[in-house]
């Protein structure tokens, strides 16, 4: 992850260690075309409702086809997430970033071990840093912060 975005993420664990007693977990940051593709892919196992995660819905729409038409014909998970990396390596290839992890501006934390009130203090320490828009979501649960 870039430096900027690394100085951010430790102010705000700072600040959630102040709150909580605990730190934050970061799981993931920028990713390639192939990491995106195989989160995708298990956030779609999972049963996310990746159309309504992001906003591009062309882009996803793209992806999810992919998937879809990879699973309908019972391809393995290695084949249609190298399928879905074709696609999201085409989508950057015309500037389309489905995702801010592809441009270096997004981190994931993990927060299937915070309680309400450590969810609490983390939304509310994000709102106070200013610039980081967090998205809590479900399949796997963590909450997506993109850094302006």
């Amino acid at each position: 992850m870039p430096d900027d975005v690394a100085a951010r993420m430790t102010q705000l664990d700072l600040a959630y260690f102040r709150r909580t007693g605990k730190h934050l977990t970061i799981t993931s940051g920028t990713r390639d075309a192939t990491r995106q593709a195989k989160a995708m892919y298990k956030m779609l196992e999972l049963g996310a409702d990746v159309l309504r995660l992001y906003r591009n819905k062309e882009a996803i729409r793209e992806i999810k086809a992919t998937y879809d038409t990879g699973r309908a014909a019972r391809k393995p998970p290695e084949e249609i997430m190298t399928a879905m990396h074709d696609v999201i390596r085409r989508q950057i290839d015309r500037k389309v970033y489905l995702s801010a992890h592809l441009r270096a501006g997004a981190v994931d934390i993990r927060n299937r071990d915070m309680t309400a009130a450590d969810k609490k203090a983390f939304l509310a320490i994000v709102a106070e840093a200013g610039g980081i828009t967090a998205l809590e979501e479900t399949a796997p649960p963590h909450f997506h912060l993109e850094v302006d």
